[in-house]
């Protein structure tokens, strides 16, 4: 099980207000009807107004949960530009899981999130140069990859 994990606990807690609704009761209904739930788990980083700023669905063990929630808060924080939050779980998830099915996608956006915060500097090439040597066959190298053309 991932969610009595203490690490998954102390991540969901320290990162979110943790929400949790049965879609199988009507009571649900319009949640589930506004998110256009489809399947379980169906997990998202809300805003205080409701808007979905990243989501994922399906089981993950503790490591790749954690992780993968570290990526998506820190999308979430580089939708609201707060850069330098997104910048530091980004660290946080090279540092603490650089093997998990998210570590490719935290190097993309390690880059996009310090080009954002400081665009004259070389951070998003020396992260993206990075990407290409750690991960050459992933999704996220791909997507980096007009800067050689």
């Amino acid at each position: 099980m991932t969610y009595p994990e203490d690490t998954v606990a102390d991540a969901i807690n320290r990162l979110t207000v943790p929400v949790q609704y049965d879609s199988t009761v009507e009571a649900s209904a319009p949640v589930v009807e506004r998110y256009r739930h489809v399947w379980t788990p169906d997990i998202r980083i809300l805003d205080s107004e409701g808007y979905d700023l990243a989501h994922w669905n399906g089981y993950l063990p503790p490591y790749e949960f954690v992780a993968r929630l570290l990526t998506e808060t820190a999308f979430a924080r580089l939708r609201l530009r707060q850069y330098h939050d997104a910048i530091s779980l980004y660290e946080e998830v090279l540092r603490r899981f650089p093997t998990s099915a998210a570590a490719a996608e935290a190097i993309y956006f390690l880059g996009v999130a310090q080009y954002r915060a400081n665009p004259a500097g070389d951070d998003l090439r020396k992260q993206w140069r990075y990407l290409q040597s750690r991960f050459p066959e992933s999704e996220w190298r791909i997507k980096q990859s007009f800067i050689e053309q």
